[in-house]
């Protein structure tokens, strides 16, 4: 009896721990979720950044220009233009689709505009057919992000986000291979934000990378970012 008792005592003891763990958790996480973070309150940053990593057997090293239009619902559109450098002699302009594709066909479009105008309306003789609207369709898919994030806040001045680049194209070349091609890329990763002082952010990320003719690599690099813009009114201060 005296040692069913000391049983139940223990597992009534385990069960109230496991009770308040479970609580101080949801409480924390609640909060985590709830906490309005500084970088959401904004509509976006520029900034610079750089990454180091391994792809096959190959170290690379990669230097770029980095952007997010930040949205209320903690989503973001996030835009890249990067150099990448390979040990194996490969080298790597990446961008997205949008912005590689996006400005030839406002150029297109530009120029059937002006030769469709120049033809009395008649497009049948202007470049390509397309008029101004080769113009308003490159304009819609410059603006074609690199990929999406999703931000989770971390008290005030910091969060993390996953992310997922899956609109990417690379161009690729190697000149002592005599080789050059455009190829998709994507990246999958995470990266977590904090604000240093005034609009200015550090932060951190690690990821996994492919280009169509590779396999996966990883690597992880730092950045310092510019936000701009307020998604509303009234933001709190550090």
């Amino acid at each position: 009896m005296i040692i069913l008792i000391m049983i139940k005592i223990k597992v009534e003891s385990a069960i109230r721990a496991l009770t308040m763990k479970i609580t101080i958790t949801s409480i924390l996480l609640f909060f985590t979720l709830i906490v309005h973070s500084q970088l959401i309150s904004k509509r976006g940053y520029v900034g610079f950044k750089t990454s180091a990593g391994i792809i096959d057997t190959a170290f690379y090293m990669n230097y770029g220009i980095t952007g997010e239009y930040l949205m209320k619902n903690k989503f973001g559109l996030i835009y890249n233009l990067e150099f990448q450098k390979r040990s194996d002699n490969y080298k790597q302009i990446h961008g997205s689709i949008g912005s590689l594709g996006g400005p030839p066909l406002i150029l297109i479009g530009l120029l059937s505009g002006i030769s469709n105008s120049s033809n009395d309306g008649n497009s049948s003789g202007s470049v390509f057919g397309l008029g101004y609207l080769g113009l308003v369709m490159g304009i819609l898919v410059t603006i074609l992000p690199d990929g999406v994030s999703y931000h989770i806040p971390f008290r005030y001045n910091g969060d993390i986000a996953p992310y997922a680049n899956v609109l990417g194209f690379d161009y690729v070349w190697n000149k002592k291979a005599n080789y050059s091609e455009w190829k998709y890329s994507c990246s999958f990763g995470v990266k977590a934000s904090y604000w240093h002082f005034s609009n200015w952010m550090l932060q951190g990320f690690v990821e996994t990378r492919k280009v169509a003719f590779t396999g996966w690599g990883i690597g992880a690099g730092l950045g310092c970012s510019y936000s701009f813009g307020n998604t509303s009114s009234t933001t709190s201060k550090l």
